[in-house]
């Protein structure tokens, strides 16, 4: 019995090859854990790029679970186009959605009255008429969340 303890607990001999393999593996795993989950600083992200191209990447940050990637996307097309309130509103209604996906109900609710009152406001008729029907659609999502959270407390 204490043969076998022990025989487990030797180191085992392994090829170079195996040793390499190994670490390459390893290697392998950590760089796509690690590449999946990176979030962009504001500053590294490139001027120049148009709303389209900023809300691509918060699109495909999206698609990998990387909520905070795309929110910092989402909130770069605010931060540098804030005077195009059609680019402005789309990209507040993402970080809103984003926020409902997460049950964050709390955060996104004044994000979305927020969205839901410029479309009331002059010049709403102006903006994409779909963020006012998303934007409804979801608060009602976060009313429906909170009652629950209610409930169960």
């Amino acid at each position: 019995m204490n043969k076998v303890i022990v025989s487990l607990f030797k180191p085992r001999k392994k090829s170079i090859m195996g040793h390499t393999a190994t670490t390459l593996t390893f290697l392998l795993v950590l760089f796509t854990a690690v590449s999946c989950k990176t979030v962009p600083l504001k500053e590294e992200i490139p001027e120049g790029l148009t709303t389209a191209e900023l809300s691509l990447m918060g699109q495909k940050a999206l698609d990998k679970n990387n909520y905070k990637a795309a929110e910092i996307y989402y909130q770069t097309i605010i931060d540098r186009y804030s005077n195009d309130m059609g680019a402005v509103t789309a990209a507040e209604y993402e970080i809103a959605h984003i926020r409902v996906k997460q049950k964050h109900w709390s955060s996104a609710r004044p994000l979305l009255e927020q969205i839901i009152a410029r479309y009331e406001m002059a010049g709403g008729a102006g903006l994409p008429p779909e963020y006012l029907v998303l934007a409804r659609n979801d608060l009602e999502k976060v009313s429906e969340g909170e009652s629950a959270a209610t409930k169960k407390e």
